[in-house]
């Protein structure tokens, strides 16, 4: 006995080093409490455009929600067309294929067009305005190289060539052409626009003005465009940042990379850690990583994960007003509470709402709703609205990991014991093997076998609640006792259902604990083993089934669990029936949509019944328990109890099953690392709390609907009779 119990001391201890580091990870979490807001001046400027308010008012007004910054991009070709400045954008190609397009824009020059050089792929700028060419002169100027442009007249009809090159072109793809007939037909086509349109030539000090005048501050943000980029732009870029007085809080780049790439990462970062500026690391749109912006997450690193995810709004989510029969913004709201409460967001990039693609909503009063609830709803986790916080840098010291790596041999080792009728000789020899061989693999590969650890805590702790449940099911079957009261099954299931979910629980903390490095918490790295986790403890459990009642053995339920030969070439060479068949169908079809449903790249999304749902418990708990685990898989547990101890074999195996995909979900919810440990774990105690009682619901309608047969049964034979 007391060497069999040197397996649990070692879990023991490694729970024990578990514990240290889940309370290391808790305080960081706790400490990382403020979301910053920040508005977006175009799509400000769009809604103020559509209102009976200027712009001032509605920055002014968004001040009174906590708001501080507004997000300012540099003036580019395309912004100041937009605002409607004196400014001609021409393509080099239209040029050179047009006649009456170069006697438009060049008959004004002294020098042929030829002299020039143009090609195909520059891009002309003429304006009859001194201000705007002297905007963008000095724009250029300042910033780049002056071989990539030339001024060709800097009077009357101000002319500026930009020198472009294949690489700065910009195609459409994806359309045809056909002929009356509907045959392809293969046209040479000509760039659509040029990536230069959208080079930074400076701020303008009339915006800057205006949102310091309402009260706010600037948050600048550089256009980047790489193949122009030198430090002369980037020392021009951060003069403007003094001379406005608009130091960022937060660093949001622009485009596929971060400000200087791949040549001047050092001087941004350098003047990034000398200002104590953050990191923006911007969501993707599925919501899981950060978009694909070039170093930006090693920049991060280099500075110590001094950095923040962001959350900007795309126009999806814009337009969700009056979404889901709400009367308002609700569905906003709902989208950015989950972000922050949920993927560890502290920083949303806000963006007006759309009543449809191009229609804002001018209704202030539908602002002032939406961010008063808002902010009642962060304050129940301790949040608040202002200058964002950080998660401070965390990482598990190699000697915690082999001790927590421990916990997690030896119950696997726990584990083939309820398979294989194991000599201790083979179980300690194998203790010994994975004792010696944890160290040494976090040595190598550190990275690599963390991941393995944690997919292997979600895999074999709720194997192991599973084999619990096995075990109980047995001692049903084998009791001699012919009749339970409805109660006491009731309370028994319940109790056998919070002991296997205390045993998945422990799972959950493993993943937590050895995947609580910083790269996780902000989705710099992503654990992908969930899918892996929800398939294999589903075999692992049909299996640990057979080992302990066996495959149409009725012997083996005496037996001592073990997995036999016998019973498994039973069942490799068992007549298939249709039956059979048609039920593995189904299953398959089941199991596909369970799986491809985890995660967030997927295209089977819930319903919008089960979102509606999602949204309700959202309202009024402080955690949305998960649907598949208090609707399905904790109720199916106490139902295959239920069925074990009135000695319903096959069934009580088929409520498993199902079970089994709540046990699954219990270290899967703490698989989503980004998530704080106390919201997993209150997700857990509300899907407990519910599943309980739905599991004695299911348990009395089952008990209702078996006596309602018993009894046509009952009276069909006395009919015979």
């Amino acid at each position: 006995m007391i060497k069999k119990n040197k397996i649990f001391l070692i879990i023991v201890l490694s729970i024990a080093v578990l514990a240290t580091t889940i309370f290391q990870r808790m305080t960081i979490e706790s400490n990382n409490k403020v979301i910053d807001v920040v508005l977006d001046y175009a799509e400000m400027n769009e809604l103020a455009s559509q209102s009976d308010n200027e712009l001032k008012w509605w920055f002014s007004n968004f001040k009174d929600f906590g708001i501080k910054y507004v997000g300012l991009h540099e003036e580019t070709l395309t912004s100041l067309v937009h605002d409607n400045k004196d400014v001609n954008i021409i393509m080099g190609w239209e040029l050179l294929q047009n006649n009456t397009t170069k006697e438009t824009y060049l008959s004004n020059l002294e020098k042929n067009s030829k002299e020039y050089e143009i090609s195909k792929y520059d891009v002309l700028i003429t304006t009859e305005s001194e201000e705007t060419f002297n905007f963008i002169n000095d724009g250029l100027a300042s910033r780049y190289d002056k071989e990539l442009f030339e001024v060709l007249s800097n009077e009357d009809k101000y002319t500026i060539l930009l020198k472009g090159t294949i690489y700065d072109m910009v195609y459409l793809q994806n359309q045809s052409l056909s002929d009356v007939n509907g045959k392809g037909v293969a046209i040479k086509r000509n760039p659509y626009t040029s990536k230069l349109v959208n080079l930074g030539l400076g701020f303008d000090p009339e915006k800057i003005e205006l949102i310091k005048a309402s009260g706010l501050e600037v948050l600048p943000r550089p256009s980047n465009y790489s193949q122009w980029t030198t430090d002369k732009y980037i020392d021009t870029l951060f003069k403007d940042y003094e001379d406005f007085n608009m130091i960022p809080p937060v660093f949001i780049f622009t485009g596929d990379a971060m400000l200087g790439y791949p040549d001047y990462n050092h001087i941004v970062s350098e003047y990034m850690q000398n200002n104590n500026i953050k990191v923006g690391l911007i969501e993707s749109s599925v919501q899981r990583g950060h978009m694909d912006q070039k170093v930006v997450e090693d920049l991060a690193k280099g500075l110590e994960y001094n950095a923040v995810r962001i959350f900007s709004m795309p126009d999806y989510i814009q337009e969700r007003f009056k979404f889901y029969n709400y009367e308002g913004a609700e569905e906003i709201e709902n989208t950015l509470y989950r972000a922050v409460t949920e993927r560890n967001i502290r920083l949303i990039y806000f963006k007006p709402f759309k009543e449809s693609t191009r229609l804002y909503v001018t209704d202030f009063e539908e602002y002032e709703k939406m961010f008063n609830r808002f902010e009642d709803r962060i304050a129940a986790h301790d949040m608040t609205i202002g200058r964002s916080s950080v998660i401070a840098p965390n990482r598990v010291r190699i000697a915690k990991q082999a001790l927590i790596g421990w916990g997690v041999v030896a119950a696997g080792i726990l584990l083939l014991s309820t398979l294989f009728n194991m000599s201790k000789k083979i179980k300690y020899t194998l203790l010994a093997m994975g004792m010696l061989l944890v160290p040494a693999a976090y040595v190598v590969k550190p990275l690599l076998i963390e991941k393995m650890m944690a997919l292997s805590a979600a895999i074999i702790f709720p194997s192991l609640a599973m084999a619990w449940v096995c075990r109980e099911c047995k001692k049903h079957f084998n009791s001699n006792d012919k009749k339970y009261s409805l109660l006491n099954t009731i309370i028994i299931a319940s109790k056998d259902l919070i002991i296997a979910t205390a045993i998945s629980l422990l799972g959950g903390f493993f993943v937590a604990g050895i995947l609580s490095n910083t790269d996780f918490l902000l989705e710099m790295d992503i654990f992908r083993g969930v899918k892996i986790g929800q398939m294999l403890p589903i075999v692992i459990y049909g299996a640990t089934y057979i080992a302990y009642f066996g495959y149409k053995n009725k012997n083996q339920v005496k037996n001592r669990p073990s997995l036999k030969l016998e019973d498994i070439k039973t069942l490799l060479f068992e007549d298939v029936k249709i039956i059979y068949v048609l039920l593995s169908a189904i299953l398959l079809v089941v199991g596909y949509i369970y799986i491809a449903r985890t995660g967030h790249e997927t295209n089977i999304q819930p319903s919008t019944f089960e979102l509606i749902a999602r949204n309700i418990f959202e309202e009024n708990l402080l955690a949305r328990p998960r649907i598949k685990e208090f609707l399905m898989g904790f109720p199916a547990l106490m139902v295959a109890i239920y069925f074990a101890r009135n000695k319903y074999n096959f069934f009580a195996f088929s409520a498993g099953l199902v079970a089994v995909i709540g046990q699954t979900s219990v270290p899967n919810t703490f698989s989503h690392l980004r998530t704080p440990i106390y919201l997993s774990l209150t997700r857990t105690a509300y899907s407990l709390g519910f599943g309980i009682v739905l599991g004695a619901v299911y348990i009395i309608i089952i008990e209702i609907c078996l006596k309602g047969l018993n009894l046509l049964m009952t009276g069909a034979e006395k009919g015979r009779n």
